[in-house]
């Protein structure tokens, strides 16, 4: 049964039939662009995976619609999570990697729950799981919240609740009870430990990977334990759909799904743009801590009222777009922040992909500028991306719609655009107070794990995917 329908208000009123409406977001942790069953890209096939079973989230996806452009606003969870609190950039916030986090540039009325409760003081808003943030929930305006948890927080003592999955799950499905009881709107955000380290997945699970899905295998995604714990987590996901269908509250209510950054690896510390390798991203290249494809492109899928069905978008999109998105929904588009820079995919959803998204600034930016290598900027534009390896000051220009795999630096082939781009992004920085000088230290370093991943060899993923 669909969890979503798409008849019950007029997609463009900002009156609604049952009152405002609710909101659950859910956001997966070190979840790469092809971890789930459905593909994002109905044609790529790399964009979906035949070893990994999410059956819930395909389901999802086939009731609302997928993004198969869609990002993390940075290749590591800490600027991610602020940036969707508030719907700006890390450089806007002024967050550089998962520590110092104390001091980070924003007013905390201009959180997404304070915002959305100054539009309708009604809402509770509640945040599960792991929060990893340098303020707390209540002072974002989360009234049910776990405190300031952060990745150790979610290892779990119990073989059948591995990364807390489940135990978040129910608990969240009794937070929507609750509102539902007392005629409540709701924004709930489910911020799940899995899939980070350390892994953790029911044996049974893990099993089925080593036998019945064992010949799905393919040279880059092969771990029953990855498969397994991913698998759990689309479990957990599915007992909150099933819990929103039980409420009768589906009719009203909008789910959003996506990650925090891509893959979890270490391999590729220390090497240039064009050295990094293919893991369980692949054919995008490399993992989380870089911005190439495979460290911040995710899943990105929405459904709810007035969303047709199995509907797919190419538009670039990106996490702090989340913000904007539920504040126009709940008919707050005139109480927006000034600083929010993420734009609202609401008019795009309920087009069926028709109308246009509009932004501040027409391209995404990127950047990884910890004190470690690799140091790296990258701008988006439409089908072009441009990455400033900063440690090495080479240029490359990649055309995502032809090379997703970012091989063929078209820098020297296209000049201008690469100038152009460049341009936009420094400017970009430069309003904001970074520029590439800040950067401390440009020493490359030896990798800090040594792991080894089969060639890219021509028909790999062909022959991957018809085993």
């Amino acid at each position: 049964m669909a969890v979503c329908s798409v008849l019950l208000i007029d997609p463009f009123s900002s009156v609604f039939a049952e009152g405002p409406p609710n909101f659950v977001f859910i956001l997966g942790d070190d979840q790469g662009w092809n971890a789930l069953s459905a593909q994002m890209d109905p044609d790529e096939p790399g964009s979906g995976s035949v070893y990994y079973h999410t059956p819930r989230l395909a389901q999802l996806a086939a009731d609302g619609m997928r993004f198969s452009q869609a990002y993390a606003p940075a290749p590591t969870c800490s600027p991610s999570r602020h940036a969707i609190q508030f719907g700006r950039s890390p450089t806007s916030l002024k967050i550089f990697g998962a520590d110092g986090i104390e001091s980070f540039d924003a007013e905390e009325s201009e959180s997404l729950a304070n915002v959305l409760k100054s539009i309708q003081p009604e809402y509770v808003c509640a945040h599960l799981g792991k929060w990893h943030i340098g303020r707390s929930p209540s002072a974002l305006g989360y009234d049910v919240h776990d405190g300031m948890k952060m990745n150790v927080d979610g290892n779990s003592n119990d073989p059948e609740d591995p990364k807390l999955i489940f135990d978040l799950s129910r608990r969240s499905n009794a937070f929507m009870e609750e509102q539902v009881k007392a005629g409540k709107p709701f924004f709930l955000q489910i911020s799940h430990y899995a899939n980070h380290l350390k892994y953790q997945a029911r044996e049974k699970t893990i099993q089925k990977y080593e036998t019945e899905r064992a010949d799905k295998a393919t040279p880059y995604q092969n771990s029953p334990l990855w498969a397994a714990m991913n698998e759990n987590l689309d479990t957990g996901v599915g007992m909150v759909l099933d819990r929103i269908e039980a409420l009768g509250i589906a009719d009203n209510t909008y789910v959003i799904y996506t990650a925090d950054n891509g893959y979890e690896a270490k391999t590729d510390f220390g090497k240039p743009v064009h050295e990094r390798g293919y893991y369980k991203a692949y054919p995008q290249r490399s993992h989380k801590y870089h911005v190439s494809e495979g460290g911040i492109r995710v899943p990105f899928i929405v459904c709810g009222p007035g969303i047709p069905a199995d509907t797919h978008s190419t538009v670039p999109l990106v996490g702090t777009d989340v913000f904007a998105t539920i504040i126009d929904l709940a008919g707050g588009s005139d109480r927006m922040p000034d600083r929010v820079e993420g734009a609202s995919f609401a008019a795009l959803a309920k087009s069926g992909g028709a109308k246009p998204v509009r932004r501040k600034d027409p391209f995404l930016v990127f950047k990884y500028t910890k004190e470690r290598v690799p140091h790296d900027a990258a701008i988006v534009q439409e089908d072009y991306k441009l990455i400033k390896d900063i440690d090495t000051g080479r240029l490359f220009l990649f055309n995502l719609k032809t090379d997703i795999g970012e091989s063929r630096n078209l820098a020297t082939v296209q000049p201008e655009l690469a100038d152009r781009m460049y341009r936009q992004m420094t400017a970009y920085f430069k309003r904001l107070g970074w520029d590439e000088s800040q950067i401390k230290n440009t020493q490359r370093r030896r990798p800090l794990e040594v792991e080894t991943a089969p060639p890219v060899t021509p028909g790999l993923l062909e022959k991957a995917l018809t085993n």
